[in-house]
């Protein structure tokens, strides 16, 4: 049996220049909408900010955090099974 290398990122989430997927887009909507409303320069600090401290909030809790939270209040589904986070309670 030959070996073969793994990765050592394989499970980590794609990144967009130097940013992650789930900071990019929230900060490319934030600076959309500022500069749509012609609040250029508070779109831009705006994003910094966000960056900032989501990049913290990420750091200090476990990967997958933000799907989880979306996946709790019902935003998304997980899987076939579990479809909906906002049913509490599976008992039939």
């Amino acid at each position: 049996m030959t070996e073969k290398p793994i990765p050592n990122y394989v499970d980590d989430q794609m990144q967009i220049f130097f940013w992650e997927l789930d900071e990019f887009f929230p900060s490319l909507t934030m600076f959309i909408v500022m500069f749509m409303w012609d609040q250029l320069l508070v779109g831009i600090v705006m994003t910094v900010v966000f960056v900032k401290f989501f990049s913290r909030f990420k750091n200090a809790n476990m990967s997958g955090v933000l799907f989880h939270m979306a996946w709790w209040i019902g935003l998304m589904g997980m899987n076939k099974k579990f479809d909906s986070g906002a049913m509490r309670e599976a008992v039939k």
